[in-house]
């Protein structure tokens, strides 16, 4: 879910970049849909190949495993899923994807993921801290700091305390970005992702 409303967040991004929408695609209707996204998330990694942004990118996509039997155990079974979620986040009013817009998509994220943090319990949320606190300890570390080089999370999850950094403190006072460490892979992709959809590009963290 989590992987798709980032997918869906890239994908407007760059309609909205080359100002062209294509009607043309009906999920529903494409058998080859979960071998098609498996495709496109590998183009989309490669895209990045050479540039500065490749290991921001580079295995992003990693835990969206669209050929898992979880899914299914059939392809049938498998795109019906897939196409279930897909819809489900299309369907999500987030407006034009422009200016402060960004913003919804980093929030939908952000509540999706304390609601699976609370319903998984401490195994899958990886000990998610609740939006408050994270608020509350940035507001303590950055109180009457006027600039600050760097600011880091040895354990960082999904990123919750280094997006209330941004969110509570102008931009300008973080001179040289976010930085942040996480052992469990997937919660990292999660973390690469957030920090994304509340742009922070790949150079800022």
């Amino acid at each position: 879910m989590l992987g798709t409303l980032f997918y869906r967040s890239i994908s407007e991004n760059f309609a909205s970049y080359i100002e062209a929408d294509d009607d043309s695609i009906n999920y529903a209707r494409n058998e080859g849909l979960n071998t098609d996204l498996t495709k496109i998330f590998a183009e989309i990694e490669a895209s990045a190949s050479g540039y500065p942004s490749e290991g921001d990118i580079k295995g992003l996509f990693a835990d969206f495993d669209t050929t898992s039997n979880r899914l299914g155990n059939t392809v049938t079974a498998k795109n019906a899923r897939l196409t279930a979620v897909l819809s489900r986040v299309a369907g999500l009013e987030f407006g034009d994807f422009h200016g402060s817009q960004i913003d919804l998509f980093g929030d939908a994220y952000e509540f999706l993921i304390s609601n699976y943090a609370a319903n998984a319990g401490k195994s899958g949320g990886e000990f998610f801290t609740p939006q408050h606190v994270s608020k509350l300890i940035a507001q303590l570390a950055m109180h009457k700091q006027t600039s600050v080089n760097k600011i880091y999370d040895p354990a960082c999850g999904s990123g919750s305390l280094l997006l209330q950094a941004k969110k509570n403190f102008d931009a300008h006072i973080f001179e040289e970005g976010f930085f942040g460490q996480e052992l469990n892979h997937t919660t990292y992709n999660l973390a690469r992702m957030n920090m994304f959809l509340h742009n922070i590009n790949y150079d800022k963290f």
